[in-house]
């Protein structure tokens, strides 16, 4: 056997070893890198509506769009009520509260459900002007609350008007908005 082919073809092979070792600690590396980032990647659903804007949710984030509309969702819900829809519309306002403050609003609604039953009010809202303040999850609502309350035989009429601004407190968990506490002022 010749010494210099076969040391040639050694060098070769030394060199092709390199070569693939070097490329499969790149790989490696790649792959420890991509698993970092892996754990550490926030998911952002990206909503587009057939009509206005489109918003987002992460785990713990959500867009100001989003907060604006879940606001103007849940303020109808909670500020426009009648006896025969209150019902209805404290069910679908539960499955939105915060687990932690279920208890309370339930109790809260429960009773403003049985005193609208009880003297037939109808309340209704009509919002001037709002907005949603993403920083703080919080959506703001301004506008005129009026109370109409039942006579037996006769229309109904009004017993309150007044200028009233409301504070939709809200909790992003697991990609879902909570809304946490309702506060109420004079405008």
């Amino acid at each position: 056997m010749d010494h210099s082919f076969l040391n040639k073809n050694i060098k070769k092979l030394v060199s092709q070893r390199n070569i693939f070792l070097l490329f499969s600690s790149a790989l490696s590396l790649v792959a420890i890198l991509l698993s970092i980032l892996l754990f550490t990647k926030k998911e952002r659903v990206v909503i587009v509506p057939t009509n206005g804007a489109s918003y987002w949710i992460e785990e713990s984030a959500v867009s100001s769009g989003y907060v604006e509309k879940m606001g103007l969702f849940l303020s109808d819900l909670l500020l426009n009520r009648t006896p025969s829809d209150v019902e209805k519309r404290n069910r679908m306002i539960l499955e939105y509260v915060d687990p932690a403050s279920y208890h309370a609003f339930r109790k809260l609604l429960l009773q403003e459900q049985d005193s609208i039953l009880k003297n037939s009010q109808v309340f209704r809202f009509q919002a001037e002007t709002s907005y949603a303040d993403p920083s703080r999850k919080a959506f703001v609502v301004e506008g005129e609350s009026t109370i109409l309350v039942g006579k037996k035989g006769s229309a109904a009429f009004c017993a309150q008007k007044s200028r009233k601004k409301y504070t939709l407190q809200f909790q992003c968990r697991d990609g879902k908005l909570y809304l946490t506490s309702l506060k109420k002022e004079e405008a």
